[in-house]
């Protein structure tokens, strides 16, 4: 496996780390970079500097041991060893911006060495992270955290498709991809737990993070149906989407927990969550009027389902339209 490092994503990590570990009272990294550093400024002109300090960086990456630090995690995964033939690793600015991928890609990988890859079956992965992670204490549950994704992607019983679309509008897609993200980030440290092994996040924290996406779950009944989540053994890529997508489906994962409810009935009536379109004006709302039999006269409903056949109460609707339905229907517009 060939793992490479953007140039400055090494720069970014030696000055960071030499900076941190002076600041900090131990001033043996820093005065180290500037007795090789100071030289390369006497001794070369400005054109020809460049070169001289990425060779710089490159060998205190691998002598300080950052450039070990992903073979190490990778070594828990025998799988991909076997399956990734190159690891391209770049630096981001923040921390939402990292992340893991399968190259579809090479970009700036030469063409003949992508072929030699290919041509073996292998796969090329891409590596997002920002400079700290190299020195932050969690760093091995991270990348076995994100190693774990990578394992799913290239497994084709996960059946990953990274052109499923989702979502109807902007407002839906980012609600439905942040809920696909929180279900299969629980999913693989269900699976790190159970193997003994220290996970990126706890499961308290994770069952915080899935209640904050699934608000319309009771919260007597969050537990059990976050525990069928967390025990089940293995999760595909169209059942995370699909429950992503329905409320339902996640909630008929619920098991019986101590001081928690099974939802005694799988509601069957599709969840109304904000930023999801109504389905008379099809504009994303975040005001929807529920129970609509007991809020709306007879004679309106009636109006709407005459202009909207295939509706029912069910379905929903935004306050605004059923505002204007309600007009039209006692012919005022």
């Amino acid at each position: 496996m060939d793992i490479r490092f953007q140039p400055a994503l090494l720069q970014e990590v030696i000055d960071s780390f030499a900076e941190k570990t002076e600041r900090e009272g131990d001033p043996t990294y820093y005065n180290e970079f500037h007795e090789l550093a100071d030289p390369v400024y006497e001794k070369f002109s400005l054109d020809d500097r460049e070169p001289e300090f990425k060779k710089l960086y490159q060998h205190l990456f691998a002598k300080w041991g950052f450039a070990d630090i992903l073979r190490d995690g990778f070594s828990e995964f025998s799988d991909l060893k076997e399956k990734v033939g190159i690891v391209l690793v770049r630096g981001v600015l923040k921390e939402d911006q990292e992340g893991v991928d399968v190259l579809r890609k090479w970009g700036t990988v030469e063409e003949k060495l992508a072929r030699q890859f290919e041509e073996k079956g292998q796969k090329g992965v891409g590596i997002k992270l920002i400079p700290r992670r190299f020195y932050d204490p969690a760093i091995n549950r991270y990348l076995r955290h994100e190693f774990t994704h990578i394992s799913d992607m290239l497994d084709p019983a996960f059946g990953y498709d990274p052109d499923t679309k989702v979502g109807m509008n902007p407002g839906e897609e980012h609600l439905l991809l942040n809920r696909y993200r929180v279900l299969w980030s629980l999913h693989v440290d269900s699976r790190i737990a159970r193997l003994g092994k220290e996970p990126m996040f706890s499961r308290e924290y994770r069952l915080r993070e899935f209640r904050s996406w699934y608000r319309k779950i009771p919260p007597t009944q969050v537990e059990s149906v976050f525990e069928g989540l967390w025990q089940t053994e293995y999760f595909t890529h169209a059942e995370l989407v699909e429950m992503s997508q329905d409320t339902v489906r996640v909630m008929e994962r619920a098991v019986e927990v101590e001081e928690g409810e099974l939802p005694s009935e799988v509601p069957a009536k599709p969840m109304l969550m904000p930023g999801f379109p109504c389905p008379l004006c099809r504009f994303p709302t975040y005001s929807w009027v529920e129970d609509l039999e007991e809020k709306v006269e007879p004679y309106v409903l009636d109006y709407i389902r005459e202009n909207h056949p295939g509706w029912d109460v069910e379905y929903g609707a935004c306050d605004r339209c059923v505002e204007v339905y309600r007009l039209r229907a006692a012919g005022v517009v």
